[in-house]
């Protein structure tokens, strides 16, 4: 779903249901991190292309979701107001820096795989 559509259905969700919506992307971040620290832990060396295929799509997807949050609150910001985007801001705000190792590393660990993809091509 692009950010116009999540967007839309977001201001056509029911007032409780919105509340909800950043736990629940939340939730889904905290697995992917957990997954990915996982995939890494089983695979050390990064040497199985299906571990580093996953790992990297679960990281695209945190930053999708990561994207989820922002559109969320500032729709929770827009139909209920000042206090409902400050105490969701908080909570986000808290797990963002609970997660903060794991979405740093979740970061670098993308970056130096392309630099060492760079370094291993052929050279004349």
């Amino acid at each position: 779903m692009n950010p116009t559509q999540l967007e839309k259905a977001l201001n056509e969700m029911p007032a409780v249901t919105l509340i909800t919506e950043i736990p629940e992307i939340q939730n889904a971040i905290a697995h992917l991190l957990k997954s990915n620290q996982e995939m890494r832990e089983f695979d050390p060396d990064n040497k199985d292309p299906d571990f580093i295929q996953a790992i990297k799509e679960n990281a695209d997807l945190i930053k999708r979701k990561e994207n989820q949050v922002d559109i969320t609150l500032r729709v929770i910001r827009e139909r209920l107001g000042e206090a409902a985007w400050r105490e969701m801001g908080s909570n986000v705000k808290e797990f963002r820096e609970l997660h903060a190792q794991e979405l740093k590393a979740e970061q670098q660990a993308q970056q130096p795989k392309v630099e060492k993809e760079e370094e291993e091509g052929v050279f004349l």
